[in-house]
C-alpha cells in the first residue's frame, strides 16, 4: 500500500503543478486558419502565451490574444486586439457606405484578426468579455521562432 500511496501522492503533485503553470505561468497554442496572416502563416504555427488569469487589467491594444470563441466557448481564437472597454471602433455592416460606430463596454475587448478580409471576429460577433481571454501571445516557437509584436497592421 505504501508505494501505491507515495505512487498516487506523487500523480496528484504533477497534475498540480501542470494545472498551476497551465493557469498562471504560459502555455503552448496552435494557429490554424488564415486570420493572422501575415503575422502567422496559420499552417500549424505554435505560439507561446502567458496565462492571465484575473490580470487582464494588463491587456493593451494590438496585443495578439488567445481566447474563447464567444459563439462557440469550446473552440479558441487567436486575435488581436484593437480596442478597450470605453473605446469606440467603426465597423461597416454589409451593404452600408457609412460605419456603425460601437463603444466597447466595461469589462470587453474588441478583437479582430490582422486578415481582415478572411477573419471572423468581433465584426461578427460583437465586443468579447475580457473573462474570455485566457493570455497574450509572446513569441512565435514554430516555423519560425520570433517574439510577437505588440502593433496594429
Amino acid at each position: 500500500w505504501r508505494g501505491a500511496l507515495q505512487g498516487a501522492v506523487c500523480f496528484v503533485r504533477g497534475v498540480s503543478c501542470f494545472y498551476v503553470v497551465y493557469n498562471y505561468g504560459g502555455f503552448l497554442s496552435k494557429v490554424d486558419g488564415p486570420s493572422m496572416f501575415p503575422t502567422f502563416t496559420g499552417r500549424g504555427d505554435w505560439v507561446m502565451a502567458e496565462a492571465l488569469p484575473g490580470l487582464s487589467d494588463r491587456v493593451q491594444v494590438g496585443d495578439v490574444v488567445i481566447s474563447s470563441r464567444p459563439i462557440q466557448a469550446d473552440e479558441n481564437i487567436i486575435k488581436r486586439v484593437t480596442a478597450l472597454e470605453g473605446q469606440t471602433v467603426n465597423v461597416y455592416k454589409a451593404g452600408s457606405m457609412a460605419p456603425v460606430q460601437i463603444q466597447v463596454p466595461p469589462g470587453h475587448v474588441w478583437l479582430q484578426g490582422d486578415n481582415l478580409i478572411l477573419s471572423r471576429d468581433s465584426r461578427e460577433y460583437g465586443p468579447v468579455p475580457l473573462a474570455l481571454v485566457k493570455g497574450r501571445v509572446v513569441a512565435q516557437l514554430w516555423p519560425s521562432i520570433k517574439w510577437v509584436e505588440r502593433k496594429l497592421r
